[in-house]
C-alpha cells in the first residue's frame, strides 16, 4: 500500500519562497549593476548570490517535499524522501500513537507550513525523526519502533494503523533489518564531512574577503593605476591601467570558488581524498589572488 501525505499547502509555500528568495536576488542585481565599486556594492552582488543559493535550497526542498510517501508490505514500512529512504522493519513497529496524544514539538531541519522534515526531542518518548505535512497534532501519527521512532501525516491514521496490524499479523516473507538507503551516498556524506565543509567554508572566506577588501580601498583609489614589471626593480617597465582591472580579481576568486565547488563535488563521488585535494588547491588559489590584490593595493598607496 502506498500513502501520500497531504502536500498542497507545503507545496504552496515553498513556491513563495523560491519566488521571494528571486525576487531578493533580482532586486539586489539590479541595485548593484551600474554603481561604482563600493562596500555597499560588493555586499549588494554577495547577497545577490546569497539569495540565489538560498531559491536553489528552496526549489530542492520543495521538489523533495513532492517525492514524500509511505508504503507498507508485510515486511516492513518505508519512508521515502528525495534521495532517503528509511527502511523500518514492520515487526519492530510497537505502537502507533496519535498527535493528540503527544505535544508537536518545533523541528530542526526543513520546517515551514505544511512541511517538516528533520529531528525533535518530545518528553514522553525522547528523539523523533519527522517525515510530515502537518498543520495541526491531528495531523501527526507517530511510529514507535524498538529502535527509532518517526512521524508521518498520513490522509486516515486509523485506517493506516490497521494496515499495519493486517500486515504484522500475516507475518513476513523475507527478513529485513532497520536501516537507511541512499541514492549518491558518497555525494550525501561530503554535506556531512566536517574536513570538506571547512575547506568549502575557507575558500569561501577568502573569496568574500577579496571583495570586501577592494569594496572598502576602491572609491580612494585614483582612476589610472600605474603598475610596474617586475615590482621593486628600478629597471621596470611601467604602465598604466583604470582602477578598474583590480576587479577582475574578485571576479576571478569567484569563479575559482564555483568551478572549485563543483569539481570537489564530482570527485566526492569517485574519491574523498582527491575531492580534498581539489578543495585545497582552490584554498591556495584564493590566497595567492587575496596575496595578488594586497599587493596591488600596497603598490599603489
Amino acid at each position: 500500500m502506498h500513502y501520500q501525505p497531504p502536500r498542497t499547502l507545503g507545496l504552496m509555500m515553498g513556491g513563495v519562497l523560491v519566488a521571494w528568495a528571486l525576487a531578493v536576488a533580482s532586486l539586489l542585481v539590479v541595485f548593484a549593476r551600474g554603481r561604482d565599486t563600493d562596500l555597499a556594492t560588493v555586499g549588494a552582488w554577495l547577497g545577490a548570490g546569497g539569495a540565489a543559493t538560498l531559491a536553489t535550497l528552496y526549489a530542492y526542498w520543495t521538489l523533495a517535499l513532492a517525492s514524500l510517501r509511505y508504503t507498507v508490505d508485510r515486511n516492513g514500512l518505508v519512508i521515502a524522501w528525495a534521495g532517503i529512504r528509511q527502511i523500518v522493519p514492520l515487526q519492530s513497529i510497537e505502537r502507533l500513537v496519535p498527535g493528540t496524544s503527544l505535544e508537536v514539538p518545533r523541528v530542526h531541519g526543513i520546517s515551514w507550513f505544511g512541511y517538516h522534515i528533520g529531528s525533535a526531542e518530545i518528553r514522553r518518548i525522547g528523539s523523533v525523526l519527522f517525515y510530515s505535512t502537518h498543520q495541526a497534532p491531528e495531523q501527526v501519527l507517530y511510529v514507535m519502533t524498538s529502535e527509532r521512532n518517526y512521524a508521518i501525516s498520513v490522509p486516515d491514521p486509523a485506517a493506516f494503523a490497521r494496515e499495519i496490524q493486517v500486515r504484522q499479523d500475516l507475518g513476513p516473507t523475507a527478513a529485513v533489518v532497520h536501516h537507511v538507503e541512499r541514492t549518491l551516498p558518497t555525494l550525501q556524506g561530503f554535506w556531512r564531512d566536517r574536513r570538506a565543509l571547512s575547506l568549502v567554508t575557507a575558500c569561501a572566506a577568502l573569496c568574500i574577503l577579496d571583495a570586501v577588501i577592494l569594496g572598502v580601498r576602491y572609491g580612494a583609489l585614483p582612476e589610472l593605476l600605474p603598475f610596474a614589471f617586475p615590482p621593486g626593480d628600478p629597471r621596470s617597465l611601467t604602465d598604466v591601467a583604470a582602477r578598474t582591472r583590480l576587479v577582475d580579481v574578485p571576479r576571478a576568486a569567484a569563479l575559482v570558488f564555483g568551478v572549485d565547488l563543483v569539481l570537489a563535488l564530482g570527485f566526492a563521488m569517485w574519491d574523498r581524498v582527491a575531492s580534498y585535494t581539489v578543495l585545497l588547491a582552490g584554498v591556495g588559489v584564493q590566497v595567492a589572488l587575496l596575496a595578488a590584490l594586497g599587493a596591488a593595493l600596497v603598490r599603489v598607496a
